[in-house]
Formats: C-alpha cells, sequence, structure tokens
C-alpha cells in the first residue's frame, strides 16, 4: 500500500512537471523540415531584470497566440520557452531573425539541469559569433529520447518583435540561399538605381539627383542594418552603431522630403505643403540627435510614428501636385502607395493578420524596391518634359530665324554635321563596345545583358564539362624563363581554344596551367557529351604530337551546373556545381596523355569509343567513382 502512494506521488510529480514545461504544444521537426515556434512557445517578461535560468520556476509564463512574438516596444528582458521534437532528425538549427537583439541567451534544459548554448546580441563584435550570419542560429542536438525544451532570454532597445524558427539543415540551407538570393536582387537594384541616376547627375549637375543619391544610400544602410547586414558587413568591429539604425531613417525621411520638394515644384507659393514639409525635416533632425544622445527608445517610437505621417503627406502631396499638372507627380504617387501597401503587408504578417511567408514577411524590402524604381522613373520623365521643354524653344528660335535663310542654312548644316558625326562616333562605340563583350562572353548571354542590363544565373540540367592541367607544371615552369613560360602556354591554349570552338564547345577560363570549358550551355545540346570527348580526344593528340614541355591530363564529367555572371567590375561568365568539381576530381585522377571520364559521360558516349574501365578509384571529397580511359575508335 505505501509503495503504491509511492507511485501515484511520483506520477503525480511528473504530470505536473509535464504540464509546466509543456504548457504550449511541442514544435515537431520532420526530416527536411521548418517550423515557426511563435505558437508553441510560453514568454515571461522579466520586469525586475535579475531572474536567471535557475529562478523562473513557479512564474507564470504566457501562451504564445501568433507565429512572431511581438511585444512591441519593451526594454525588460523577455524569457521564452518551448520544447522540440523530432523522429527523424538528431540535430535541429534554431535560427533568431532579430539581428538587432541587445541580449540574446539560449539554454537547453532537462529536469536536473540547464546548459548554456549561446550567449551574445549586438552589443557584442560580430566576430564573436559562432556562425557568421546577420541572424542568430544555433545548433542544437535534440535529446535520444523525449522532447528537447530551449529556453532563450532577450532583451532589445527596438521593438521586440523575434521570428523564431527551428528547422533541419537542409531546409536552412535552402531558405537561406532564397534569402541571399533575394537580397543580391535587392542590392542590383539599389546599385543600378544609384549608378544610373549618379552619371545622370554628372551630367546635369541637378541637386534634385544629389537629393535622390542620398535616399538611395542611407534607406539602403537604414534596411542593411535593419536586417543584420550593416553590423555583418560595414560596422561589424562597433557594436556601439547599432542603436544609432534609426538615424538612417531621419536622413531618409529627410532628403526624400528635399527631394519631393523639387520634383513636385513644392515651393512657397504653396504654403501649406511647403511649411508642413520643412516641419517634417525640423523634427527628424531632432529625433537624430535625440537618438545619438542615447534616449533610444523614445526616438526610436516618435521615429515610427513621424515615419507614417510622412508617407501620409507625400501622398497628399502627390494628390495635390497631380491635380496643379505636374506631370513626374503620377509616378512620385504611384511610387508611394505601392511602398505603402506593402509596409502595411509586412506590418500585417509581423501582426499575425496574415500568413507570415517569404512574400510577406520581405514585404518592406519589395516595396522600397518598387519605390526607388518608380522614382527612378519619375525622373525619368522629367527628363523627357525638360526635353519637350527645349524642343519647344528650339521651334521658337527656329521661327526667329526664318528671315535670315541664309544663317539657317548655316546652322542646319552644321548640326546636320554635328549629328553625323556624333552617330558616326556612337555607332562605332557601340561596335567596339558589342566585340568587347562577345569576347568574354558567351553570344547568349551578351544580347541578355545588353538588352536588360544584367543576366540571371541559370541552372542546366544536362552538360559535359572538361578540365585540363599540365602535368608538373610547377618543376617544369622553374627550368623555363618568364617569357619561354608564357610563349609555350599561350602556344598551347591558343591550340586548345580553336579545338573548343570546333567543337561548339564553351571556354570558361583559365587558372594557372588549369583549362576548363563546357558544352550544353547556355545554348542547349544533345551531343554535349559526345563534342567534348572528341575535343579532348583532340587535345590530347595535339599534347602528344607536338614537340610540347608539358604532359596534360584530362577530366570529363556530365551533369547539372549553374551558370551566370559573376561580379559588376571586370566580370566574368562562370559556372558552378558539384559537376565541376567531379571534373576537377576526375583530371586529378587521370595518368598523363590520358582521357579520364565519368560513369554519367560513360553511358552517354559508350557506344561511340573505345572506353576501358579502370574500377572505382578514391576522389577527394567524392568517395570512389567509377573511372574510364576513353580512346577513338
Amino acid at each position: 500500500m505505501k509503495s503504491i502512494k509511492l507511485f501515484a506521488l511520483l506520477v503525480g510529480q511528473c504530470l505536473l512537471a509535464l504540464q509546466s514545461t509543456f504548457a504550449q504544444h511541442p514544435v515537431e521537426i520532420i526530416k527536411g523540415g521548418q517550423s515557426l515556434v511563435g505558437t508553441s512557445l510560453e514568454y515571461f517578461v522579466d520586469t525586475t531584470k535579475e531572474l536567471g535560468i535557475n529562478e523562473l520556476d513557479g512564474k507564470s509564463f504566457v501562451p504564445g497566440t501568433t507565429d512572431i512574438l511581438n511585444l512591441g516596444n519593451t526594454v525588460d528582458p523577455v524569457w521564452m520557452r518551448f520544447s522540440v521534437h523530432s523522429k527523424t532528425e538528431k540535430q535541429v538549427y534554431l535560427e533568431v531573425s532579430a539581428p538587432l537583439l541587445s541580449v540574446l541567451e539560449v539554454y537547453q534544459k532537462d529536469e536536473s539541469s540547464s546548459k548554456l548554448l549561446f550567449t551574445g546580441g549586438s552589443t557584442l563584435p560580430f566576430i564573436k559569433r559562432p556562425i557568421k550570419t546577420e541572424n542568430f542560429i544555433i545548433n542544437v542536438h535534440l535529446n535520444d529520447t523525449g522532447y528537447t525544451t530551449l529556453y532563450l532570454k532577450g532583451q532589445s532597445v527596438y521593438p521586440f518583435q523575434v521570428p523564431i524558427t527551428v528547422s533541419s539543415k537542409d531546409k536552412m540551407v535552402e531558405n537561406n540561399q532564397l534569402h541571399y538570393l533575394f537580397w543580391g536582387i535587392y542590392m542590383g537594384v539599389m546599385l543600378f538605381a544609384f549608378l544610373y541616376n549618379f552619371f545622370i547627375f554628372l551630367s546635369v549637375r541637378e541637386r534634385i539627383y544629389l537629393y535622390y543619391l542620398l535616399y538611395i544610400a542611407s534607406s539602403v544602410l537604414f534596411y542593411l542594418g535593419l536586417e543584420g547586414f550593416g553590423f555583418q558587413f560595414i560596422w561589424s568591429n562597433s557594436p556601439g552603431l547599432n542603436p544609432m539604425v534609426p538615424v538612417f531613417v531621419s536622413v531618409t525621411n529627410i532628403v526624400i522630403t528635399l527631394f519631393a520638394f523639387r520634383l513636385l515644384h513644392i515651393d512657397k507659393q504653396q504654403k501649406g505643403l511647403y511649411y508642413i514639409g520643412w516641419g517634417f525635416i525640423g523634427l527628424f533632425v531632432f529625433l537624430s540627435i535625440l537618438n545619438m544622445a542615447g534616449v533610444f527608445l523614445v526616438a526610436l517610437m516618435l521615429s515610427q510614428m513621424f515615419s507614417l505621417l510622412i508617407c501620409i503627406y507625400f501622398i497628399t502631396a502627390g494628390i495635390i501636385s497631380l491635380r496643379r499638372g505636374v506631370p513626374t507627380a503620377k509616378y512620385f504617387l504611384i511610387a508611394w502607395f505601392a511602398f505603402l501597401s506593402l509596409v502595411i503587408v509586412f506590418i500585417l504578417a509581423l501582426n499575425n493578420v496574415v500568413p507570415s511567408n517569404f512574400f510577406t514577411t520581405h514585404g518592406i524590402f519589395m516595396g522600397h524596391m518598387t519605390e526607388v524604381l518608380l522614382l527612378s522613373f519619375a525622373l525619368a520623365d522629367r527628363i523627357n518634359t525638360l526635353k519637350i521643354e527645349n524642343e519647344n524653344k528650339q521651334k521658337k528660335i527656329i521661327l526667329q530665324l526664318e528671315e535670315n535663310q541664309q544663317l539657317q542654312t548655316k546652322v542646319n548644316r552644321e548640326l546636320e554635321q554635328k549629328v553625323a558625326e556624333r552617330t558616326a562616333e556612337v555607332v562605332a562605340q557601340k561596335d567596339r563596345s558589342e566585340k568587347l563583350l562577345l569576347n568574354i562572353l558567351p553570344a547568349k548571354i551578351a544580347d541578355e545583358l545588353m538588352q536588360t542590363g544584367f543576366s540571371l544565373p541559370k541552372q542546366f540540367n544536362n552538360v559535359t564539362v572538361i578540365f585540363t592541367d599540365f602535368e608538373n607544371f610547377t618543376g617544369i615552369s622553374e627550368k623555363l624563363t618568364p617569357n619561354e613560360l608564357v610563349e609555350e602556354i599561350n602556344k598551347n591554349f591558343t591550340q586548345m581554344d580553336q579545338i573548343i570552338e570546333k567543337h561548339g564547345l564553351e571556354k570558361i577560363k583559365t587558372i594557372g596551367d588549369a583549362y576548363l570549358a563546357v558544352c550544353g550551355l547556355p545554348n542547349e545540346t544533345e551531343d554535349h557529351a559526345l563534342r567534348v570527348v572528341n575535343a579532348a580526344l583532340e587535345i590530347r593528340t595535339y599534347m602528344l604530337q607536338q614537340d610540347n614541355k608539358f604532359g596534360i591530363r584530362i577530366g570529363v564529367h556530365s551533369g547539372q551546373v549553374v551558370a551566370g555572371i559573376v561580379g559588376v567590375k571586370k566580370f566574368a561568365y562562370d559556372i558552378w556545381g558539384d559537376t565541376v568539381n567531379t571534373a576537377s576530381r576526375l583530371e586529378n585522377k587521370c595518368e598523363v596523355g590520358k582521357v579520364n571520364i565519368s560513369q554519367a559521360t560513360y553511358e552517354l558516349i559508350a557506344d561511340k569509343f573505345n572506353c576501358t574501365y579502370r574500377g572505382e578509384i578514391e576522389a577527394k571529397g567524392k568517395g570512389a567513382l567509377k573511372m574510364y580511359f576513353v580512346e577513338p575508335q
């Protein structure tokens, strides 16, 4: 009887512990899965600012009700807890997408002990983060049985909006790739808009373009700072600048107001709009000073409020200016409507009114891109308006000059001559540019770049890659003079270029004494493997027959790659992927004077060539690979 009572007591204590630990449903992670944990967590606001992990027992935690925990402007530490369970994953990644949290501590706790997994925040130099990303990412090893309970302590001078995600490694990598692709596009759009208007500014020297350039720069700095990229890449060793990110909001609103004055022709004749605009400028100057003085919370709350109000001011100014007949007002008005709409979607997602997905959580940044492009169109339309005005003035001048036909004829002839000369210069320059571009990029990619101004990366599923390298290049090169070395390399690579072009391959690059080419992109071809092997055999024959100082190894592999343009200066068309790495490994495991192909390539050309099976050979980072030597029939 006594043992039964003891057993009942133990069961009751276990149930009580489970109730307190798992008041919310646990986060279940399936293989390759991911989950926002907002509705699975509980939180407790520590108004004493002194509680530790072992002092939370008995505290009243509040269940989370939204995908993203949003507690507004609170300066007190917030404790959060939830449980994770997975039948397939032993290791998951916890991602806290609030890069400017001042304090973040993560604990893994069981019934008898607690383990500190991470401590940090935006007040520490970026270099001290264990995983160098803009968000906080923590590697969590799950318990072999049961559930793993995590406690998080966060504190921020910004609004406490903390998206917390638990995901498998594969899902985290996939989402981060999409995230970084978006930010690459975002920065590309911003850079394009900045450079485009910068060169116009250099040409026309009008102040409106300077205001617009400052607006792009300050707004980009703000969004980069807000997302943690500024801390990651710009002021990594100065965490004290993180609370200053709202200063960029004030600067952005100041310069865009000055820009609006010029674009919408707002001056002292429109007294209401003019003086209200200057009032906003004065307020944002004051808020910048307030923020730099360390009054972060007040400055931030006021910045949020007045940023919303100034959006309404801009829309009102756009409507009034459109009614006054200002032609550029339509683009300005559309730009701010689009931006405000997407900002509203972003805010609704943070507050769980609309579902949290890639579009809604990136809405504010998409809105900013849209706004920047539309304002660029507004400036372009302004140029067209000025052009029309100038054309009308020219017509008046021509009418005045009609009384003097001789002078008019002389002016027309001079103008025609200048136009012809300029046209010839433009055509010649265009031809030179196109020839240069075609010399460094595939024709299809060069045409795309000239038509659209950019070329997006693309995946090609069926290509064959050839990788060559000279045997003992370092040893032989030490015995040659620099001129002899360059002459020998140039002779061989020139012949290889001709062979590659002959068989329809696309040369990618040379890296020292290595040569990389591919067939099947950017124009797809069914016989890509056959072409590459024929080219490889011809290169091999040439190297064997000539009086070459170098022996050559050739590796060939078929598969899929991603191809695109790298960089914005001295850019080059390049390919990436496991297929390229495998071709390199095949070359490394090749014998001198041989062509070494993979199983994938062999299956495509086996009936066309004599192939000798080499067996499964260990390749660095690839394990055992089936390899073949290929000979012509």
